[in-house]
């Protein structure tokens, strides 16, 4: 797969799976699941007054039912009271259809009262597996699916071929987009982008993958606003930019860089019907931006 490609699909889903919170978490665990093992994985809706007994996915050919979580929406008694629940009542209703249980939680890592949870039914069940399924487990199953499945999910994606083939006009509404934002004040300021300024922001190796890639294609951006018959119409947008940025960045709770990228493409108007040149004019916007420090920190002096 083409590596612009590539970085734009696993950055797509690392900020879905951050945001993600109840049933949409869910329901991106079995777009995952379906698309990976369209023949196999079994999502299980609920059901009049029984629900889904206690069941929100089953993947017969490894004997694996999967139980969905977002415990960072609850207090660690009732996700150990949950968790405790749910897997006695698994037992009780599929107990003879499965032999892994796999816990699966919308975190980079696994609260300490819920490992502890976990490590105790393993003790009281060792005739079964029980797994821990988190961001790791989630990013390895996304990233074998196919092109066809991940644009199912994601759109089109940019492309090297769109970024050598990128003309004005798919800048021109970019740009006019940003500049018609509710973002805007008359103090726009323009500094020197230091080397460090990517490792200062603890940006992953997707993002600066799409960085580097809109890079390449930056200068015409600033030819579009030399040769723009509205002068300011640089500053304006420039400034549009720097706000929005500053209004993710002090978001509470704080969302991570990578996931301020994400919506930085989000507001600059992309979407999932989005061409690849359209993706690409919106890479080559962030990254003249990036360049000139009106997004993101700059490093320490």
């Amino acid at each position: 797969m083409d590596q612009i490609a590539y970085a734009y699909f696993e950055l797509r889903f690392e900020n879905d799976f951050l945001r993600s919170r109840g049933n949409a978490f869910q329901k991106l665990f079995e777009a995952v699941m379906g698309k990976g093992y369209p023949r196999d994985f079994r999502p299980c809706s609920p059901w009049g007054n029984v629900g889904d007994m206690k069941n929100d996915g089953y993947l017969p050919s490894t004997r694996t039912l999967f139980q969905v979580y977002a415990p960072n929406e609850m207090s660690a008694a009732e996700a150990k009271r949950k968790i405790e629940e749910d897997f006695k009542g698994a037992l009780v209703h599929w107990g003879k259809a499965f032999d892994t249980w796999a816990f699966v939680y919308n975190g980079e890592a696994i609260p300490a009262p819920i490992q502890q949870v976990i490590n105790g039914l393993e003790r009281e069940n060792s005739g079964r597996t029980i797994q821990l399924w988190g961001w790791e487990e989630l990013r390895q199953e996304f990233s074998k699916l196919g092109l066809d499945a991940k644009r199912s999910m994601y759109g089109y994606a940019p492309t090297n071929e769109a970024k050598l083939n990128l003309r004005l006009a798919d800048l021109e509404a970019v740009l006019e987009h940003i500049a018609q934002s509710d973002m805007v004040d008359e103090n726009a300021t323009v500094m020197i982008v230091p080397p460090e300024k990517i490792e200062a922001n603890k940006l992953s190796h997707n993002v600066v993958c799409l960085l580097k890639a809109g890079m390449e294609k930056a200068d015409m951006v600033g030819k579009y606003f030399d040769g723009h018959p509205d002068p300011p119409f640089g500053d304006r947008v420039a400034t549009s930019f720097r706000n929005r940025y500053q209004e993710l960045r002090d978001t509470q709770p704080k969302p991570s860089p990578n996931d301020i990228f994400g919506m930085l493409q989000e507001w600059a108007g992309w979407s999932g019907s989005s061409t690849p040149a359209q993706q690409m004019a919106i890479l080559a916007v962030l990254a003249y931006f990036f360049e000139q420090c009106e997004i993101f920190e700059a490093p320490n002096p």
